[in-house]
């Protein structure tokens, strides 16, 4: 059955596109949920009109991420004290929760589910964490993760000295 998508759906296809699916799927998970429609002439300009509502919607969103972004990035970095082991290793990792609650401490409340880490911050050191409030907005803050009680620095192995000759 041909079908006129509604939204995207991984391995079927991108919105406003007709695709060929099984019967069964598009009466009872496209139709039920409103993710596609039969490609009639009508859904084809309803379609065009729920385009230009979301196009307008979207100009919103970016509108508001945008004045958010430029708060975030007038913020030069925040700081996270966490307990450490000597070498600086920490016994959890810091979470997305963690940096959006050092954000409100700036006066500034953004949802944990917004902030990526690329990688698990297990030690301490300086990051940079994608606080992403939209698709097309996403500036970057600079975390400190700072240990709370005094942590060993590297240590120096001195080189072996020569045996003396005999």
């Amino acid at each position: 059955m041909k079908v006129l998508l509604w939204r995207d759906i991984e391995n079927v296809g991108r919105r406003g596109e007709e695709v060929e699916v099984r019967d069964g799927f598009a009466r009872n998970y496209l139709f039920p949920h409103r993710l596609a429609s039969r490609p009639t002439p009508s859904m084809q300009k309803e379609f065009e009109l729920e385009k230009r509502r979301q196009a307008k919607l979207d100009a919103k969103l970016i509108a508001g991420a945008s004045v958010v972004a430029e708060k975030v990035k007038a913020i030069p970095s925040v700081s996270i004290e966490v307990n450490t082991n000597e070498e600086g290793h920490l016994y959890g990792s810091v979470t997305p929760t963690m940096i959006a609650d050092a954000l409100k401490d700036h006066g500034l409340r953004v949802e944990p589910k917004l902030i990526h880490i690329a990688e698990p911050i297990k030690k301490i050191g300086t990051y940079e964490v994608a606080v992403r409030l939209h698709r097309e907005v996403a500036p970057t803050l600079k975390v400190w993760v700072l240990s709370t009680q005094e942590v060993k620095g590297p240590t120096e192995e001195k080189p072996a000295e020569p045996a003396p000759e005999a």
